[in-house]
């Protein structure tokens, strides 16, 4: 398939195409058309079907065809030569879709997701960049910038009539408007932030005390010893990952530290560095054994609490539970037995009985992390990391501006500053999606691009 896109497409194509459609260099539709194209010294014409759209209404927004032929490299060459001699030259890399960008057919976070379809490599990127590249995101870009203009435009109209005192919108509704986009904005910034340090692949992350039966569980569920095993407190002081995948979806588990606040020294290093981690995972398995005492599972739900107020995607599962009895009013189910309706962030009871050295609870575990990040990524799964990582630095310029906004409002100061840092979020949301854009930009976003797309 060659493609060719421009306002000269059907003159360079109307000297050497054929077809039985004599009017077909006049049709204002979109259309296939059988025939030939006769090249330059050939005694043969090569058979092919022209697939035509002559007006803007084409990916590129320009007159655009593609021509559908027989794979052999040799006469694919000689096409292309015939056409580069009749004034048509090689597309630079993505300048196809940076046409469809500079024509307004899609906008820059969906010209990325077109890159993230390509480099896709499995499933959950690929869904991820069709979503990206259906405009979901920036509809939601789009739906908190609209609202920001309307804004705007209130205070510039309220400017021009500054001495009538009139009064285009109260300060309360404009601080609740803003406020209101600014949530929406710190909502995206999450997420974003979400997209770039998970990278590829989700991250699940076993958490828990010292002696929970982490390492053991996490020998199990990857199929092999790699975690070493011991019934002495802080055997485990680094963190050990493995890349597996669970019916479908891939995932690195990440075995940690016990936790330990009071430590010191490396100890006091791994607690460190289980915080970093347990910051950057898409989902905490926190492990609670059923072997501990009372004092100890005062302080495991404290630990766990103070994940879930940092914003981590917990469940919660009793470990070891060949070794100890289930606590009444648990809301424990059945050992080996998902619930029906798996919750994300508990209220402090166990979901779920295993135990490592039995296999119990084993698969259902498995089942009930990857339903919980199927969901998440549905839910995050609007981002690519390429583009939550170009945008971060307008998100955080545009969530500034917003809360600059915010204290000016509830100040009460003149519109003119009011404005003044409306318009700095503007921009900033702006650059996101193209509205606002620099060469430098566009030259890093479509140079990573193949040609021809």
């Amino acid at each position: 398939m060659i493609r060719l896109s421009g306002e000269s497409v059907i003159a360079t194509l109307r000297p050497r195409f054929q077809t039985e459609v004599n009017t077909w260099d006049q049709s204002r539709s979109s259309r296939r058309y059988p025939g030939v194209y006769q090249i330059e010294g050939w005694r043969s014409p090569v058979p092919l079907d022209l697939w035509l759209w002559p007006t803007q209404r084409s990916y590129t927004g320009q007159p655009s065809a593609e021509l559908h032929l027989v794979g052999s490299p040799p006469v694919v060459d000689a096409l292309l030569e015939q056409l580069y001699r009749d004034g048509a030259r090689p597309a630079r890399a993505g300048e196809f879709t940076l046409r469809a960008f500079l024509a307004g057919r899609v906008d820059l976070v969906q010209a990325e997701a077109v890159l993230g379809v390509i480099d896709a490599t499995d499933d959950t990127q690929l869904r991820t960049a069709l979503s990206q590249l259906a405009g979901g995101l920036s509809k939601r870009i789009a739906e908190v910038r609209e609202s920001l203009l309307l804004d705007l435009a209130d205070l510039e109209a309220g400017l021009d009539f500054v001495e009538e005192d009139i009064e285009f919108v109260h300060r309360e509704q404009m601080q609740a408007r803003i406020g209101q986009a600014l949530k929406l904005t710190i909502g995206l910034l999450k997420q974003s932030d979400t997209r770039m340090v998970s990278g590829t692949r989700p991250q699940a992350v076993l958490a828990g005390l010292p002696n929970a039966g982490k390492s053991t569980l996490f020998n199990r569920l990857i199929g092999e010893q790699r975690a070493i095993v011991s019934d002495q407190a802080g055997t485990t002081r680094d963190y050990l990952s493995a890349s597996v995948e669970w019916n479908g979806v891939p995932l690195d588990l990440i075995d940690t530290a016990g936790a330990d606040l009071s430590a010191q020294g490396v100890a006091e290093l791994a607690e460190v560095m289980r915080a970093e981690v347990l910051q950057r995972a898409d989902l905490v398995i926190w492990c609670t054994s059923t072997a501990i005492d009372a004092d100890e599972r005062t302080r495991d739900a404290e630990l766990r609490q103070e994940a879930l107020r940092r914003g981590a995607n917990v469940i919660e599962i009793w470990t070891q539970s060949d070794r100890g009895s289930i606590p009444s009013g648990s809301g424990l189910v059945r050992e080996g037995e998902a619930p029906a309706e798996p919750h994300a962030r508990d209220t402090g009871q166990a979901v779920l009985a295993i135990s490592a050295r039995t296999g119990a609870g084993i698969e259902p575990l498995k089942e009930l992390v990857r339903s919980h990040l199927s969901r998440r990524a549905a839910h995050h799964g609007e981002w690519l990391a390429t583009t939550a990582a170009r945008s971060r630095d307008s998100l955080d310029r545009c969530v500034a501006g917003l809360q600059s906004a915010l204290a000016a409002c509830e100040a009460r100061v003149g519109d003119e500053l009011l404005s003044l840092e409306l318009r700095g979020a503007l921009d900033a949301l702006g650059e996101i999606c193209g509205q606002v854009q620099t060469d430098d930009v566009l030259d890093r976003i479509f140079s990573r691009f193949c040609i021809g797309k």
